[in-house]
């Protein structure tokens, strides 16, 4: 079954935050960042636990996309839908921000 993507507010100010930096580097980084979460979001709405539970938090799951990107996620069976939450660089300390 596929299931609805929501992208909360702060995955949402972090997509922004992305673009800006990844835009620095001109438009290609930026557009193969975009295409690389549209993927994501395309492979885990109809296969939402293809990715592992996030180990400092398992109410989590933790997906790797581009340039070492990391998009936590729930999945709410209730509501049909996966639930974004933050995307984050792989060298950031993640385990004070979910």
């Amino acid at each position: 079954m596929t299931m609805k993507i929501s992208i909360l507010r702060l995955a949402k100010d972090d997509l922004k935050e992305i673009h800006i930096h990844l835009s620095g580097f001109g438009e290609k980084p930026s557009e193969k960042f975009r295409e690389s979460f549209k993927k994501f979001c395309t492979n885990v709405k109809d296969n939402p636990p293809m990715y592992g539970q996030y180990k400092y938090n398992p109410v989590y799951r933790k997906a790797v996309i581009l340039y070492d990107y990391l998009i936590f996620y729930q999945v709410d069976e209730d509501n049909n839908t996966v639930k974004i939450y933050r995307v984050l660089h792989g060298k950031r300390n993640t385990e004070n921000f979910i």
